[in-house]
């Protein structure tokens, strides 16, 4: 179940998630869609920065500490990009629709 929290994805005050390769930051998402742009751009500039930050545990963590619980569960053990970009892009698409359905545009 998508919650509440998750529908206000694009103007949420989650704190930033700094991406960081070799200790500079190369990204920075306040929220989930950002989250799924600079994880879509960083695949393409530097994968392995995605790749160290997923493995580590360090977005799952993130996630949790931005009460998105659903989503940090569904990112656990997941090391690819590609795999947690799709996740990410599922969860932001169910919690689209969810949003839609309670202010009634869904027929």
């Amino acid at each position: 179940m998508i919650s509440k929290r998750a529908v206000r994805m694009s103007g949420s005050s989650f704190e930033p998630f700094y991406f960081t390769s070799y200790g500079i930051v190369v990204g920075v998402a306040k929220n989930l869609k950002e989250l799924d742009l600079e994880m879509k751009r960083l695949s393409r500039e530097d994968r392995a920065c995605v790749e160290y930050h997923l493995s580590s545990g360090n977005l799952v963590r993130w996630l949790e500490y931005s009460n998105q619980l659903e989503l940090s569960t569904e990112l656990v053990g997941i090391t690819n990009a590609d795999e947690a970009i799709q996740l990410v892009e599922r969860y932001l698409s169910r919690a689209v629709i969810f949003h839609r359905m309670r202010r009634g545009r869904m027929r």
